[in-house]
């Protein structure tokens, strides 16, 4: 479990998500990316020590116009993975 923004950064970077100067407080319509990879990411367990690379490449992966309206189960069905690993077998 991640509980910082400022710790997701490296995987948001390697993504290639926009991140900001200070990830643990930035305007969340500046960095649309990085907010939803936060709000996803952050107090979630993860389900294996690969899980915080992949979800934010699925983050990444969405169109910014689709953010706004984009839903968790379609963040899920992306691939975004949280919890148990055996949820995903």
């Amino acid at each position: 479990m991640i509980a910082f923004p400022s710790i997701l950064a490296a995987y948001a970077i390697e993504a290639g998500m926009k991140v900001p100067d200070n990830p643990d407080e930035f305007d969340k319509e500046q960095f649309p990316h990085f907010f939803i990879f936060c709000a996803m990411q952050l107090g979630a367990p993860m389900p294996h020590a690969a899980a915080g690379w992949e979800n934010a490449k699925a983050i990444a992966a969405i169109p910014e116009e689709d953010l706004k309206t984009i839903t968790a189960d379609d963040i899920y069905k992306r691939g975004f993975q949280i919890g148990d690993s055996s949820a995903y077998a």
